[in-house]
């Protein structure tokens, strides 16, 4: 989805392909043929396939850096690849932990510690984003960029991991809401057929 919101932010053209995890379309194998992986997303440009999000936002951002989506300075330019990077290894692991336990023991008995774990893990991280978030209009401060599309990805799955977004991280409801007022995010959200709070 951050990938999908940063395409139409940039106003580039591309043709947007779902693939649906849920019903195992990343492991067939017309889609690994583009992404050996098996991951999502995939962005292919003349040709050339990138993969995983970190690396697509940042060759967006950075590629088309005169529309404004990417830090101008060396120093925030790294502070938004940390970000994205720790949002990456860290709070992506914790919810895929919940969402898909299965990865991380084939012991059925071990599904609700795993669970478990992952939420409080979660939940400790999106105290963080929320304390990271005060007095910022955006994540790297003033700047939309790349990096709140990201955010956003994160803040909708709490909603489906039935957590009290707006009560539990009000800061960063408040930024949810903002990234999610821009039309190009709403056109995204109507295209993949999604919600903001489910």
């Amino acid at each position: 989805m951050a990938s999908h919101i940063v395409l139409e932010e940039l106003g580039v053209a591309y043709e947007a392909v779902s693939i649906s995890i849920a019903d195992g379309e990343n492991k067939r194998a017309d889609y690994l043929r583009v992404n050996p992986k098996g991951n999502v997303p995939a962005l292919n440009v003349d040709g050339k396939i990138l993969t995983e999000t970190v690396a697509i936002l940042t060759y967006l951002g950075g590629g088309y850096a005169d529309r404004g989506l990417w830090p101008k300075e060396t120093w925030k330019q790294a502070e938004a690849l940390s970000l994205m990077a720790w949002l990456s290894s860290s709070v992506h692991i914790a919810a895929a932990a919940i969402f898909r336990s299965a990865r991380f023991s084939t012991d059925p008995a071990a599904k609700d510690s795993i669970i478990a774990t992952g939420r409080a893990t979660l939940m400790k991280y999106y105290g963080d984003i929320d304390k990271m978030l005060v007095g910022r209009s955006f994540a790297m401060g003033g700047q939309y960029s790349v990096v709140d599309a990201y955010l956003l990805v994160f803040y909708r799955w709490g909603n489906r991991l039935g957590i009290d977004m707006k009560t539990d991280y009000p800061v960063w409801a408040k930024h949810a809401q903002r990234v999610y007022s821009r039309s190009t995010v709403k056109r995204v959200f109507e295209d993949e057929g999604i919600f903001l709070d489910k």
